[in-house]
């Protein structure tokens, strides 16, 4: 590693003296053009920023049935969208780079942070695809401008202002083509207004999506019914280590509904200077109906219970096919403010993400007609504040710096409930407790000096000082404890570097390295936590420290002929200290079931290295080809208490992905088809669960998706999708949607 770093050092130091090409001259293609701001927090044509960036717009957005934001991104090269099942998969997320996990990416809109401040998830249900104007991704490590959790990439979701008066209304129906294997009775509807009054500009709207969902769990036993039972309906089939299992039932259709509310209101005090009040409330609620068994007894009826050969004890009972429902409830508040005084331009933001309902409910010793279970509340809320000044020094060149400030603040507790259906019906005291609150100080430096007209270094620094408080942890019962933790502090300071060269028309060369650093969120710090649907407990751990990344990449990106351009790009992450989850030997009974462990702990390290292709070719207006390739080896480093993890893949990092597509458009039709492809990938980490096409498994897959549109007149289009146009079956733990449809109506005026 220290000899790939030194390297690189030589290679921005070299530089300057390897440059033999002239300055460039003519115009760059429309979408090398393209302003961006979140690669430097200023803003900069996409050719010139450092590192590799990419940018998906609200056209392109429109052309695809995005249901949920994130799959607007998984497209992209290096980009997993790692979505579980459909709408209702609530711990879904986008990683980059092999570095799994939702804390390892930065989540913005419009630069404030969205990972809330309990678990630092990305809450993807509730955003919509109609309310932004663009998104920008970055690649690599950006802690030297965003500090923590910006490990692989960020992510900045760009809100659209009208330019004048603006009515939109959209509403859409559709459901699985011809299984029960999709969501059912999916309705979507959207509403926005928009206006622009001299100086003044509003916008505000209302989006709601709702479908009855299908059976994403499935329920397996280990042992069939025996035959003196006269019970038959079992199918055998696997666990996702081998094991031999059978296939009873489901735990009942999924369904979901989710809305979105936004305001937004800005005063333009000038072309350079203006002033924005923001409101989002994003809100979901995940349910499942009545359970559905595959067994049938000898008389004929169903059944949901049966004992083992020994009559000793039951295999499964009715607690077995029970899931609960959850639902969260975000509202973000920013004021943004922007002017330029003289040469100096000035940022300003001052958010607040208040994530006041956060909870899921988990059956206890529960039958089909009802019973006890338990609550967990988590809600948490996060203070973000960030000064930017950016000025040009010498006319070429620019200074960037500013100070950030975050607090985070999380309690959570489990509570019984006399019903698990009702989350209202609490009948106790707390019986699991934990919390606490981090602070964030930064400082941030970024120079952005041209040395030579085609050749612009970027350098710059980042200094966080995190510190974790109030932090308190316990439960009562067998063992009953209560615990305060004491006050812990790390400080991280983040360097970055990147020098973009164009040598020659439409040739662009980027080279980049950098620290970054992602402390640990206040769940993994103080709250265990169960999953029902997984079965699994993860465990908190207050030791924890803050883990680190030390990464670099270069790139090539060069335009051939007319409408034709290639991206290649190899990167390296080394990790240190790396934030794992390990599993636990044995089970724990918990509820009547048995769920396994996973402890959060810091690893000795890890690593990830591989390429990215892309390539496009577009035919004038009318037809845009594109495809790319990521390759990504990961591993495990180092970890004293198990060596026998050394070697092993990083959890959820797929080696192969593949996206591909076409646009294509005739008049008022269009079309989009797509395809993505994502291997075998892990989920225990000692990479044990290697069957694939079973329940629990990640699965490799090849999924198509099209969408055809036409523009009845000005103001009215309609569209008609499907998803997984193959009708693939496959598992990413749960049961994957198959083939689905959706019709739209958008009507603006």
């Amino acid at each position: 590693m220290t000899r790939r770093i030194a390297v690189l050092l030589a290679l921005i130091t070299a530089a300057p003296t390897m440059v033999h090409g002239e300055e460039q001259k003519g115009k760059q293609e429309t979408n090398l053009d393209e302003i961006v701001v979140t690669a430097t927090r200023t803003e900069k044509s996409i050719a010139d920023a450092p590192g590799s960036v990419s940018v998906v717009t609200a056209t392109e957005m429109k052309r695809r049935n995005i249901q949920s934001l994130d799959e607007a991104l998984n497209m992209l090269p290096g980009v997993f969208d790692n979505r579980l099942k459909g709408l209702m998969g609530t711990t879904s997320s986008v990683t980059f780079r092999g570095l799994s996990g939702s804390g390892r990416s930065l989540l913005l809109l419009d630069g404030m942070p969205l990972n809330d401040a309990y678990s630092a998830s990305q809450p993807w249900g509730g955003l919509n695809a109609q309310n932004m104007s663009r998104i920008e991704v970055v690649r690599g490590p950006s802690s030297s401008l965003y500090g923590g959790n910006a490990m692989g990439g960020v992510i900045n979701f760009m809100s659209r202002m009208p330019d004048k008066r603006e009515f939109t209304l959209s509403g859409g129906y559709g459901g699985g083509w011809d299984s029960n294997q999709a969501m059912a009775n999916l309705w979507s509807t959207y509403a926005s207004y928009g206006d622009k009054i001299g100086k003044f500009r509003l916008f505000a709207s209302y989006g709601y999506r709702t479908t009855d969902g299908y059976p994403t769990g499935l329920v397996t036993a280990g042992s069939a019914p025996t035959a003196a039972s006269g019970i038959i309906g079992a199918t055998p089939t696997m666990s996702n280590t081998g094991a031999a299992k059978y296939l009873v039932g489901d735990t009942g259709n999924n369904g979901w509904w989710d809305y979105s509310a936004a305001i937004r209101a800005q005063y333009d005090f000038s072309d350079t200077s203006n002033i924005r009040f923001s409101w989002l409330r994003t809100a979901n609620k995940y349910k499942y109906d009545n359970p559905h068994t595959y067994l049938i007894n000898a008389a004929g009826t169903t059944v949901y219970t049966y004992r083992n050969a020994a009559n000793t004890s039951n295999v499964i009972t009715e607690s077995s096919f029970l899931s609960g429902d959850g639902s969260t409830v975000q509202d973000t508040y920013t004021i943004h403010a922007e002017a330029q005084l003289g040469t100096v331009k000035g940022k300003f933001l001052f958010g607040i993400n208040d994530q006041g309902e956060n909870w899921y409910n988990t059956p206890a010793t529960a039958t089909l007609a009802g019973g006890t279970g338990t609550k967990s509340d988590s809600p948490s809320r996060t203070y973000y504040t960030d000064l930017q000044l950016s000025a040009p020094i010498m006319e070429k060149h620019v200074l960037t710096g500013g100070f950030t400030f975050r607090y985070d603040t999380a309690d959570s507790n489990n509570l019984p409930l006399s019903d698990y259906k009702n989350p209202d019906s609490v009948s106790g005291a707390t019986t699991q407790w934990g919390g606490g609150a981090t602070q964030t100080y930064s400082a941030y430096l970024q120079a952005e000096i041209a040395l030579l007209d085609s050749l612009t270094l970027y350098t710059g620094v980042r200094d966080d000082y995190w510190v974790s408080n109030e932090g308190y942890a316990g439960f009562t019962g067998t063992g009953a404890k209560s615990q305060s933790y004491p006050e812990k502090a790390k400080n991280s300071v983040n360097p970055k570097g990147a020098l973009v060269w164009k040598p020659l028309d439409g040739t662009t060369l980027r080279i980049s390295g950098g620290k970054a650093f992602r402390a640990p969120p206040l769940n993994q710090l103080y709250k265990t936590w169960l999953s029902s649907s997984t079965l699994t407990q993860y465990i908190s751990n207050p030791e924890l420290n803050p883990e680190t990344v030390l990464s670099w990449d270069i790139g090539l990106e060069q335009n051939l002929w007319k409408g034709a351009k290639i991206k290649a790009t190899f990167f390296e992450n080394y990790l240190s200290d790396m934030i794992y989850l390990v599993s636990l030997p044995g089970t724990t009974t918990i509820g009547g079931k048995a769920y396994s462990s996973k402890l959060y702990t810091n690893v000795g390290g890890g690593e990830t290295r591989g390429v990215e292709l892309e390539a496009e070719q577009n035919f004038g207006n009318n037809l845009r080809l594109f495809a790319g390739y990521t390759y990504t080896d990961s591993a495990v480093t180092e970890y004293a208490p198990n060596p026998a993890l050394v070697g092993k893949q990083l959890q959820q990092a797929p080696r192969h992905m593949i996206n591909m597509g076409l646009d294509a458009s005739y008049g008022p039709a269009s079309l989009s088809l797509t395809g993505r492809y994502v291997s075998k990938r892990y989920g225990q980490d000692d990479n044990s669960d290697r069957v694939s096409g079973v329940y629990g498994s990640y699965d490799p897959y090849f999924v198509m998706d099209m969408k055809t549109s036409c523009k009845l007149t000005d103001w009215a289009t309609v569209s008609l999708s499907v998803n997984n146009l193959l009708n693939r079956n496959y598992f990413v733990y749960y049961v994957s949607p198959g083939r689905s449809w959706f019709a739209n109506v958008d009507l603006k005026f």
